[in-house]
């Protein structure tokens, strides 16, 4: 057995755990457009926003990149 799975794994959880936190701390952001809180937690609807981060309004269905504008 490799040596470096423990530790790698244990880190990788820790590390997972922080980001993690860090996300479900954060404010949440409202859309631009209708003011709607947009959800914290989110499943990406196409390629570009699992790269780029980004929601899609449930109330107007307006494209809100991860800054917060418009797409």
């Amino acid at each position: 057995m490799d040596p470096y799975i423990i530790p790698g794994l244990v880190s990788g959880l820790i590390g997972g755990g922080i980001a993690a936190l860090v996300i479900a701390l954060s404010a949440r952001k409202s859309c631009p457009r209708c003011s709607a809180p947009l959800p914290k937690f989110r499943l990406p609807a196409n390629l570009r926003q699992a790269l780029l981060g980004g929601w899609v309004c449930g109330s107007c269905g307006a494209r809100v990149g991860r800054d917060g504008e418009v797409v």
